[in-house]
């Protein structure tokens, strides 16, 4: 073949070699790049994470496919737990997911009663199929494709320790009042479990323990929404004002982690008004009492220092052992005294004749009503005491009288042994 011939045959097949390339580079290639080889479906989001206890609450969940290939028929199998549990379905499809989209779907979450504080994981079964297109078969689905993933919640929870209501035995607080009961309901308002639960009333001079260890009162575990009875017994003091007291509450109670927690809280009470008397000034007609005194009178004075007016006050003598005092009149009638008023009683004994010289504590009973206009239809019984002093004994006045009469017997022979020497003169 000439040269001519050679040079034309290779510029034909240089023409044919530039016309398949060129034809070839206008086919598209169907080989994926690497990143378009795989879909890979996993979760990149959840709100909210954090849940408290008793929480039940719709929970939205970011579904992704991060890679190339485009996914279909994604199951997702959420696996809950105990303490954090699905409510309604459990399961979620979705048809398709393209790639590198994603999704929101809903679920329903629960979280236990008095659940602990923590993160609580859930486990989520994954499943689906590759989608992708191939030249000479069109769309095709790879095989299913199972992972693992998950989600978590962090449960944030405490016990909230309040007081309800309170009852007190009596109803109406009384100033001098023994024994009263208080009930108060200690409730737990909170979302976790408290336990270990005990309260203290902080006392004072004025309401003070009935007896040891009656100002405590253990209630033990009290699970969220529950509440139980602390009782109480106290003694109101005497002089306490009527009015409406404030007393202060120690709560002490335990998490269900074992930290433990102080709150002060109050109870109130009601004191209501109520008569009061103190003996003002007292004494005896004659002055002096001996032994064989007959017909002696008592003065007492006494005076309504409470918080309301008495009715149908009267004053009385109480028995009292070893006392030479035989009363005629034992009691007085006084009447009404409001609030500041005085009254005097008057009664009446006589001294047994062989009455040591001494002072004799003798007893004095105050009794009255409340007053009926405020609703106080209480009997009050006041007990005081007073001093009665014999100023001379039995064997004092007979030498006394004995030289009396021996002296006026003396007065009367001088008199005589007088007047004999003036007539004698």
């Amino acid at each position: 073949m000439s040269k001519k011939g050679k040079g034309r045959k290779l510029v034909s097949l240089c023409a044919v070699g530039i016309a398949l390339f060129m034809m070839f580079s206008l086919v598209p290639s169907f080989i994926p790049p690497a990143d378009a080889t795989f879909s890979s479906v996993t979760i990149t989001e959840v709100t909210p994470t954090e849940l408290h206890p008793g929480d039940t609450k719709e929970v939205t969940v970011t579904v992704k496919n991060n890679g190339g290939m485009d996914a279909r028929d994604i199951r997702l199998a959420f696996q809950g737990t105990e303490t954090v549990s699905l409510i309604g379905p459990t399961v979620v499809h979705i048809n398709t997911l393209n790639s590198w989209c994603s999704k929101e779907v809903e679920i329903t979450v629960h979280v236990k009663e008095e659940a602990p504080n923590g993160v609580y994981p859930i486990l989520v079964a994954c499943s689906w199929r590759g989608y992708y297109f191939n030249s000479t078969k069109g769309y095709v689905a790879t095989d299913t494709i199972e992972a693992q993933s998950g989600i978590s919640f962090n449960v944030i929870g405490k016990g909230v320790i309040n007081i309800g209501d309170v009852t007190t035995d009596p109803t109406d607080i009384r100033p001098g009042d023994k024994d009263v009961e208080i009930r108060a309901f200690i409730e737990n308002s909170g979302e976790a479990a408290a336990k270990d639960v005990e309260a203290k009333l902080v006392c004072n001079e004025e309401f003070k323990p009935s007896w040891s260890g009656t100002d405590r009162s253990y209630i033990g575990r009290l699970n969220s929404g529950e509440k139980g009875e602390a009782i109480f017994h106290i003694d109101i003091a005497d002089n306490v004002e009527s009015n409406t007291y404030s007393i202060p509450l120690q709560i002490r109670y335990k998490d269900t982690k074992g930290g433990e927690y102080e709150v002060m809280r109050s109870v109130e009470i009601l004191v209501e008004p109520k008569p009061e008397f103190e003996v003002v000034s007292f004494y005896t007609e004659p002055a002096n009492i001996s032994a064989g005194d007959e017909g002696v009178k008592l003065h007492v004075r006494i005076r309504n220092v409470g918080s309301e007016e008495a009715e149908s006050v009267s004053v009385r003598i109480t028995g009292e052992a070893d006392v030479p005092f035989d009363y005629d009149v034992k009691s007085d009638y006084l009447g009404n005294l409001k609030i500041g008023a005085e009254g005097v009683g008057i009664l009446k004994f006589d001294v047994d004749k062989d009455a040591v010289r001494k002072e004799y504590p003798q007893g004095i009973e105050i009794r009255c009503s409340g007053d009926r206009d405020l609703g106080d239809d209480n009997v009050y019984v006041f007990d005081k005491q007073i001093q009665l002093e014999v100023t001379s004994s039995s064997s004092g006045r007979f030498s006394v009288h004995g030289f009396e009469a021996l002296f006026a017997l003396f007065a009367l022979f001088v008199a005589f042994i007088l007047l004999l020497r003036r007539k004698s003169f």
